[in-house]
């Protein structure tokens, strides 16, 4: 079965290859798959900076493209900030009733593939009895919520006596324009890794004794 990640990432070098088309006398994934081929180049480390601010334009082209999907995003942040507020009262409401600290660590290290995680996309007024019991089992409240691009992502952990942890995250939507630059952050950090990669290999065989290269190419 084809990892959808990686055929997102197959599909992504492709369409940055239609964009440089002709630009380059190698292709983007030629580069990726094999980067040692290209090692010969007097100018390959000039030409690969050339290509990342290629990819830097690729990216804000299709950055310009978004529009709606954009608005949507801040339309459905808001609502989601919004909700993180109201959560917000409702948790710092019941942990002083309940005499619980709230903490806000800069980070707090666990099994975060154990966690029990409710997602929550609308106010229900069951709700507050959830984090009423929530609050009553735990030890203390993690208020793990960040900001955004503006925006209140809210995250709440109650961990237990018995070392469980349990949580409250307000479901915030993907924001198209971020997705974009971690997907082009992604790219130039792949040239970057080519051309340590060659430079290594140029040292290396610069390195290597007279007699030795003279060896290998029999």
């Amino acid at each position: 079965m084809v990892d959808p990640v990686e055929e997102q990432i197959d599909f992504m070098i492709d369409e940055i290859d239609n964009f440089i088309s002709g630009r380059y006398a190698f292709k983007f994934r030629d580069i990726l798959e094999h980067p040692l081929d290209f090692k010969d180049r007097p100018a390959i480390m000039v030409e690969l900076e050339k290509m990342k601010d290629d990819i830097t334009a690729f990216f804000d082209g299709r950055k310009a493209m978004l529009g709606d999907a954009v608005k949507n995003f801040e339309r459905d942040a808001t609502v989601a900030s919004k909700l993180a507020d109201e959560f917000s009262e409702i948790v710092k409401g019941e942990a002083k009733s309940n005499k619980k600290s709230i903490i806000h660590p800069l980070t707090y290290a666990r099994r975060e593939d154990q966690d029990e995680i409710i997602f929550v996309e609308k106010m229900e007024d069951s709700y507050e009895g959830a984090i009423e019991a929530l609050v009553k089992n735990s030890l203390f409240v993690v208020d793990s919520t960040v900001d955004i691009d503006g925006f209140k992502v809210g995250r709440w952990l109650f961990p237990d006596a018995s070392g469980k942890n349990r949580a409250l995250f307000v479901s915030f939507p993907i924001n198209p324009a971020g997705a974009m630059d971690i997907a082009r952050d992604q790219m130039l950090v792949a040239v970057d890794a080519v051309k340590t990669e060659i430079s290594s290999q140029n040292l290396l065989e610069e390195g290597t004794r007279p007699e030795e290269k003279e060896s290998k190419k029999k």
